[in-house]
C-alpha cells in the first residue's frame, strides 16, 4: 500500500521545492538544479524504503 505513495510523494516534493523556487526566484539558479536533483534523489529512495518494507510485510 505505501508503495502506491512512491510516486506522488516525488509529485509533492517536486511542486514544493517548485514553489519555493518560484517565490526566491531561483528558477535559473544552481542551487535551484541541486534542490531539485535533491528532491527527487530522496523521492527515490524513500519509494525505494517502502518497497522494501511492503515486500517484508507481504
Amino acid at each position: 500500500m505505501y508503495v502506491m505513495s512512491g510516486p506522488y510523494v516525488l509529485l509533492a516534493a517536486i511542486a514544493i521545492a517548485l514553489l519555493v523556487a518560484v517565490n526566491r526566484d531561483l528558477i535559473s539558479t544552481i542551487q535551484f538544479r541541486i534542490l531539485i536533483i535533491g528532491t527527487g534523489v530522496l523521492a527515490l529512495v524513500w519509494s525505494v524504503l517502502l518497497g522494501m518494507v511492503w515486500q517484508e510485510y507481504r
